[in-house]
């Protein structure tokens, strides 16, 4: 199927060693399975005196989706100079009357003034999401990254279906495409991995991981296939989510979350550690961490991206965690372990109340597994979930503990909306003592203790 942007669906039409073409405008990427259907305006050069290329592969100004149907002629040689509604793709008729009898645009059906709308948008995203125009500006920037490019495409054929980013694309945009698209592989992938580009993918709604592919590096003139990073950025056709006070809380989490305390930001390497130490480093490699935590320690910034670490405490042991990044009134979930049984599950319950305390209205997860549609996620649409993410990162809300130092699970768990999260919001509020503070925590989970 049709994807948003890559370079080409045959990594061999990328000639690298042409960079001086390709920055003179001259470089054609060849037609390829994926580039079908995208923004994609200019396969191939133009006269100067041309409009926008054609799907279909004319370039007379106005081209045809795939021919007229009704027996007039090429629409570039129509008399009003415009396409034919019925047969073009970007032609606009007469505001009054077209040549093939169609009505006036004013009497369209919602189908038809939907084609209109696509028309209109695809000429708006041209510039900056257009493979020629991308591949011209790396050419110019940075031509090592587009060497980088190519060979990774060469020897790593799955990339071939994939789009590429870059910090040169609107990703807002390629958003926009993928969904409309109805993009199902989920991957995406990109080469540039620097904190800078990792929290405006996380500001549009992807969920960055990592990878390594084989790419050509060349070595006292000999060339070597070695392993390469680069960043998988996913948009899950299938989104796990839900608003924080939908969790499901088991009876085996109420009756053992009082032997646990959780802390915000209070470990970032020790979480980092222990996600390591679960999965391996194929799941957080070591670049990633790097730039996670430049995030986290705000030494990158990008609006509202935040970086955090979610700890809980069993006797002063650090038993379960997760890193997640907060955008708005959205927090996401992006990797997290457990040393513990149940210890996760209780994390995960603990957070959500915190989550619904602090005003956040949406809970990222990721990809749906039964864990987490065990606690209450739903599945979501990408088009759904994006709707949502465009409106609740503009909202705001602060993530924190209540108190200054680890707070007893019970406090939240069996607290629910009721008085111990009146309680807690209070204690926010009002910025009492740290002594007050402990005292109202201590005194809220005695009182629920025999719930």
């Amino acid at each position: 199927m049709s994807t948003c942007d890559s370079l080409g669906g045959n990594a061999e039409n990328i000639q690298v060693t042409e960079n001086e073409e390709i920055a003179k405008g001259s470089y054609q990427v060849e037609d390829s399975h994926y580039l079908r259907g995208v923004i994609q305006n200019e396969r191939k050069p133009r006269d100067k005196n041309d409009g926008s290329a054609s799907r279909s592969g004319t370039n007379d100004g106005s081209a045809s989706r795939s021919g007229t149907n009704d027996g007039n002629p090429n629409p570039s040689e129509t008399n009003d100079g415009s396409a034919s509604r019925s047969g073009t793709n970007d032609g606009n008729p007469n505001p009054s009357e077209t040549n093939d009898g169609n009505p006036n645009p004013s009497d369209m059906g919602q189908g038809d003034k939907n084609q209109e709308e696509k028309k209109k948008r695809g000429t708006t995203l041209d510039d900056d999401v257009n493979i020629n125009k991308i591949i011209e500006k790396i050419a110019r920037e940075d031509p090592k990254i587009l060497t980088k490019i190519y060979s990774l495409m060469k020897n790593n054929n799955c990339l071939n279906f994939y789009p590429l980013l870059t910090p040169y694309h609107n990703i807002e945009k390629i958003v926009d495409i993928l969904i409309e698209e109805n993009y199902e592989h989920e991957n995406t992938w990109c080469v540039h991995c620097n904190a800078q580009f990792i929290c405006q993918l996380l500001y549009e709604g992807f969920i960055p991981v990592a990878s390594k592919q084989k790419v050509c590096k060349i070595e006292n003139y000999e060339t070597k296939v070695v392993k390469e990073c680069l960043l998988i950025p996913k948009i899950h056709f299938i989104r796990s989510c839900m608003h924080p006070r939908e969790i499901h809380i088991s009876k085996k989490v109420k009756k053992k979350c009082k032997l646990f305390y959780i802390t915000i930001d209070k470990d970032f390497n020790g979480v980092m550690n222990g996600i390591v130490e679960k999965h391996g480093h194929n799941w957080l490699y070591p670049f990633v961490q790097k730039e996670f935590k430049n995030i986290y320690e705000k030494k990158v910034t990008y609006k509202n991206v935040h970086m955090h670490s979610v700890e809980l405490w069993h006797n002063d042991n650090l038993v379960a965690g997760e890193i997640g990044c907060t955008v708005g009134s959205i927090y996401t979930s992006l990797t997290g372990f457990q040393r513990m049984s149940c210890a996760g599950t209780v994390q995960l319950c603990a957070l959500a109340k915190l989550l619904e305390v602090q005003k956040f209205e949406l809970w990222d997860l990721g990809m749906l597994l039964p864990y987490k549609k065990e606690i209450g996620s739903k599945e979501i649409p990408m088009k759904e979930f994006f709707k949502m993410h465009r409106t609740f990162k503009y909202h705001h809300a602060d993530f924190r503990v209540p108190f200054e130092e680890k707070l007893n699970c019970s406090v939240l768990i069996k607290g629910g909306t009721g008085a111990v999260v009146d309680a807690v919001a209070d204690a926010v509020a009002d910025s009492v003592t740290d002594a007050v503070a402990d005292s109202v925590a201590d005194s809220v989970a005695d009182s629920m203790a025999d719930q």
